[in-house]
């Protein structure tokens, strides 16, 4: 097999995986799959891996790896078996209805990103890899509590896990917990070969349905304003385009700085990461953490806390008038450069952003002003305004607003700094590559919000970590599904494959009179269409006997 670039009367160039068959004592191209088309270089370069990559998947699985369901409820690519019995219509019952799309597209991504033997490639781990990924594919259909999703396997899919399985198989998920992790990596850098040079990190806080603390979950500063459960810190590391690299967990009372180093330690004994440039917010910006990176020779570009530097370099980033005019991914910008302690600190003003900023300035004022009686607020009040404290003077257990602090805010409107120690990139690479940072924010609203990772009901840390990994698996599967149909067709949320692939059902119908059962797919629309051949999937709409 082999890729082949073609270009349309169009003007883009389409992108296949042929490959050579003899037919009649002649040898003729068949196209095997479709990659995608495009219109520029860039995007031809993104299908070139990403058809590299599907090929050299194609050619380690000899036979694709069955979805979520049996593979006697398989709907087979070429099934085209007649049914040639004379059936009363009158006899026919439905006894269920299952949802095929999210088995059959999401179970064919599982396997083909390794993950069928993650748990040990024995007969007698088996049984604990088909659990595992039953379980991840309801997460991805309708994530929900360990006791839900076994009831929700035998209602919409007809399998049935005892639920003391499905936490014995968490067990060898904690087991394996590192191989877990090495396969999501392997996966994600096997579509970008020798091209990964740039990681986003951040963190998040997950929180327990408790208010028991122990070594792993403990009360801190939670993400999700949850300040009476405990919680667990979760850092993460993504690539440019938001797949997964890895995660590690911490203790939920670990300040959010002290987890850089940590992970990048992780990663230096797996990676050469002096070739890879990390991009963090400015929770990560401490002297602590710079200062060590600078020593082992890591790329960085941070966000800067510009008002906690000097007040000599805080007045030259107000009062400059040096500053340059940039175009940064189709916004305009003023931009200038800074030394700071052998660093570049890029300071850069968009009028987009300055808007922003004062637009939530006046929403914390407004609120302010709601609570003001007779001049004063009661501090009471302020308990849980945390953002509108800036904005208060404290006089004699009463606050009043501070109109000097309001002035002083509003001059930092659309300002906004990072530092860097690359010392090549220009000014609009490193400010476009910080930018990209949404990408592992969008990474974790998936995983909570979608995946809902959290609540965690588990209290055991090694259930903890198991949850934890069964709900990365999800996640990867969600960013690299909508990774590839991007790459093929058109950019489509998580919510929306989901969504689609909810609705690619069959019914499952019963004859009274001869008691045979058949399967009568639903009509697939184009959008279902799409989605089968990005995974080079094909399903067959004609009904068939089930047994």
């Amino acid at each position: 097999m082999f890729l082949r670039f073609r270009e349309r009367p169009s003007g883009k160039t389409a992108v296949q995986i042929v490959e050579n068959r003899r037919q009649e004592n002649k040898v003729r191209q068949v196209v095997v799959r479709h990659v995608g088309q495009a219109y520029h270089e860039s995007e031809i370069g993104t299908l070139k891996q990403l058809g590299e990559s599907i090929i050299a998947r194609m050619k380690e699985q000899h036979q694709p790896a069955f979805p979520i369901f049996p593979p006697e409820n398989i709907v087979k690519a070429a099934y085209k078996e007649e049914i040639d019995d004379k059936v009363r219509i009158k006899d026919l019952r439905e006894e269920q209805r299952v949802v095929d799309g999210i088995g059959e597209v999401f179970g064919k991504l599982y396997g083909d990103l390794g993950f069928e033997n993650v748990l040990g490639d024995t007969n007698k781990d088996c049984q604990w890899n088909a659990i595992l990924k039953s379980c991840v594919l309801a997460r991805v259909a309708n994530p929900a509590s360990k006791m839900r999703t076994a009831a929700l396997l035998e209602e919409d899919y007809g399998i049935a896990i005892p639920l003391q399985k499905i936490y014995r198989m968490m067990d060898h998920v904690f087991t394996h917990e590192n191989k877990i992790k090495e396969q999501v990596t392997s996966s994600t850098l096997s579509l970008f070969p020798d091209k990964v040079d740039i990681l986003f990190f951040d963190i998040t806080t997950i929180y327990f349905e408790s208010f028991d603390s122990d070594a792993l979950r403990d009360f801190g500063f939670s993400k999700d304003c949850k300040f009476k459960e405990v919680q667990i810190t979760l850092a993460l590391i993504t690539t440019e385009k938001g797949l997964p690299i890895t995660y590690e967990i911490f203790p939920g009372d670990m300040y959010e700085g002290h987890t850089l180093i940590e992970m990048v330690k992780s990663l230096k004994e797996r990676f050469d990461i002096k070739t890879i440039i990390l991009v963090a917010d400015r929770a990560m910006f401490n002297e602590d953490n710079l200062t060590w990176m600078d020593g082992e020779k890591i790329r960085y570009i941070v966000a800067a806390k510009l008002r906690g530097l000097s007040k000599l370099m805080k007045q030259n980033i107000l009062e400059s008038t040096s500053y340059k005019p940039m175009i940064i991914e189709q916004e305009f910008h003023w931009t200038k450069e800074f030394e700071l302690k052998n660093r570049r600190l890029i300071v850069s003003y968009s009028s987009s952003r300055a808007k922003q900023d004062a637009w939530q300035r006046s929403r914390l004022i407004e609120k302010l002003l709601k609570k003001v009686k007779n001049g004063k607020i009661k501090l009471q009040e302020l308990v849980t305004n945390h953002g509108t404290k800036k904005f208060v003077r404290v006089e004699n257990a009463t606050a009043t607003i501070n109109e000097a602090k309001i002035a002083e805010d509003s001059k930092w409107d659309g300002i906004h700094g990072v530092i860097t120690n690359e010392p090549d990139h220009s000014i609009p690479e490193i400010l476009r590559r910080y930018r990209g940072l949404w990408q592992i924010e969008e990474a974790f609203r998936i995983n909570k919000h979608d995946l809902k990772m959290r609540p965690v009901y588990h209290w055991t840390p090694e259930r903890i970590r198991a949850h934890i990994s069964i709900c990365f698996l999800a996640y990867t599967l969600a960013k690299q599904a909508t990774y590839q149909i991007a790459a093929q067709f058109e950019p489509m949320s998580f919510e929306r494959l989901r969504n689609e692939l909810l609705h690619v059902q069959s019914s499952i119908v019963f004859d009274q009179r001869s008691g045979k059962k058949f399967v009568i797919p639903a009509k697939l629309t184009e959008a279902h269409r799409r989605i089968y051949s990005a995974f080079g999937l094909r399903r067959s709409d004609v009904p068939r006997h089930l047994n």
